[in-house]
């Protein structure tokens, strides 16, 4: 159920970050994002316990570090690709989630799940079929696109960043981070990150200034939808009974809502098609649950 709630926040927050991306480039974008995420957890605060050892503490900044660059990876691939095309990248995560999770955390699955697992692989790849075309078009594309390289390189990102925030964050480990100073950490470490790789690279100050102008009231729900499904994420991968790899594929049923929703807002070809490899998804996402 938790995993759900954040494919619903999921869903939303895709569509006005694809919204907000038509006026913004990738790191200026992500940048205020980032910050007004960080604003958005300091209401944890009251839950939150920072009773925990340095070594911890390094954990969390490395997650922060693989986060950002993901983030802008994935960025710069929903800003340039249709997010018919951008949003089922993501539904190979949990492909990539699952087999690090079995060699990492010793985390298996049951055949049932395999095949729900292999169901969304199916219709993420389908979801990058022009179709008319050859079945291996997506392959040649992929190839040739460096903007699918970025969402790929992203997922591999996430991926082990999944892996690495359900090792420290799982209830049953010694660890067993409290998963709202997690958030609030990550929050502020990434919203650091970007803001000084902003004022290196671009016109820092001004550039948020006026990001933050263009992007108007939408970066509030924007921020509230991204750390919703983040935080319904998190709450679910840090139950001991869950399986990472899992989670993130019931969370990618999102794709589905966000190929129809956001492709008929913002006019991708093939919807129709798309929509049916979607339904693949959800079907696969049906035997992993």
């Amino acid at each position: 159920m938790y995993a759900l709630y954040a494919a619903a926040f999921a869903t939303f927050s895709t569509i006005i970050h694809k919204k907000l991306l038509y006026k913004e480039h990738a790191l200026e974008f992500i940048t205020i994002l980032s910050i007004s995420n960080f604003i958005f957890t300091l209401p944890f605060l009251y839950k939150s316990d920072f009773n925990f050892s340095f070594y911890v503490l390094l954990i969390i900044i490395f997650i922060s570090l693989i986060n950002s660059l993901g983030a802008y990876y994935l960025t710069k691939a929903f800003r340039h690709l249709e997010i018919s095309i951008a949003s089922p990248l993501m539904g190979f995560e949990p492909g990539f989630v699952v087999l690090l999770s079995f060699l990492f955390l010793k985390e298996g699955i049951t055949y049932s799940q395999m095949w729900g697992l292999i169901l969304t692989l199916i219709g993420g790849y389908l979801l990058e079929v022009r179709w008319g075309f050859s079945l291996l078009q997506p392959i040649r594309e992929a190839i040739k696109s460096k903007y699918i390289h970025y969402g790929l390189l992203a997922i591999l990102i996430y991926s082990f960043s999944a892996i690495i925030s359900r090792y420290i964050v799982n209830t049953n480990n010694n660890f067993s981070l409290n998963i709202y100073t997690y958030l609030i950490l990550v929050h502020f470490f990434v919203s650091i990150i970007l803001f000084f790789s902003l004022m290196l690279k671009y016109d820092g100050i001004y550039g948020i200034k006026n990001g933050i102008k263009n992007m108007g009231w939408l970066l509030l729900p924007s921020s509230f939808f991204s750390v919703a499904h983040g935080f319904f994420t998190l709450f679910a991968i840090s139950l001991p009974e869950a399986n990472v790899g899992l989670v993130l594929a019931i969370k990618r049923i999102s794709i589905f809502f966000e190929t129809l929703i956001g492709g008929e807002l913002f006019h991708d070809k093939n919807l129709f098609m798309k929509v049916i490899a979607s339904v693949i998804i959800i079907l696969g996402v049906y035997l992993i649950i």
